[in-house]
């Protein structure tokens, strides 16, 4: 289990920033892989309580009563990271896990702008075209994207407002959000296209946000 580095203290007054639904990532002391839960609640100052994680039989060993673990989860486009100790497994009424609540807790806010190689097919619609394209770069900022020039597609150009569509691993539904066109190389047919997104919505900036945090190594 990762050590938790630069924690700071929580504060009574503000206590601990989290909403109830959040997705949260743990850590298990004794175990090479992190599991995900759901936050259901907290008493201030005494527990949290989430849902038994998924793969629970294969963590169950190593979770019972004074285990430690590292709970990390995103807020407000920062993760928040503390160390917790179980108190109770409960699967009576509900499968849940109470846990102690934390004194110090680490705040980070996410790197929005870094690079993110990745490849993710999608699609983009521009000047009533649609056409199919591969991602190959994504941030919070914007993505760049390829694709090949055809007889039947218009070129982009540098200020064109587009429409880019994609579908995150993880996640059911294609997402999109509008782009502004910041730069565009060509190389033969093949066309890479860098933009910047306009006027995210939550149902696009959410997803997007928990994939960001999950390949930037905070999901281990």
């Amino acid at each position: 289990m990762e050590e938790i580095e630069g924690m700071l203290e929580l504060s009574d007054v503000e206590g601990i920033y989290i909403d109830i639904g959040t997705q949260v990532y743990i850590e298990i002391d004794g175990v090479d892989f992190s599991v995900t839960s759901i936050f259901i609640g907290l008493l201030k100052n005494e527990f949290l309580i989430v849902t038994l994680p998924r793969r629970y039989r294969s963590v169950k060993t190593k979770l019972y009563p004074g285990s430690k673990m590292v709970v990390r989860y995103l807020y407000d486009g920062c993760v928040f990271a503390f160390q917790t100790t179980v108190i109770e497994i409960l699967t009576n009424p509900i499968r849940t896990l109470a846990l102690e609540y934390p004194k110090i807790v680490q705040q980070r806010e996410l790197r929005i702008v870094k690079r993110n190689n990745v490849v993710i097919p999608g699609r983009v619609e521009a000047r009533k075209t649609e056409f199919p394209i591969v991602i190959f770069d994504i941030s919070k900022k914007g993505c760049r994207f390829t694709y090949h020039d055809t007889n039947n597609i218009t070129t982009l150009k540098e200020g064109d407002i587009i429409r880019v569509y994609c579908r995150l691993p993880g996640v059911s539904d294609e997402i999109g959000a509008m782009a502004i066109v910041r730069n565009v190389k060509r190389e033969q047919k093949q066309i890479s296209v860098g933009t910047k997104f306009q006027d995210i919505t939550k149902a696009f900036l959410t997803p997007l946000m928990h994939f960001l945090f999950a390949i930037e190594g905070y999901k281990r």
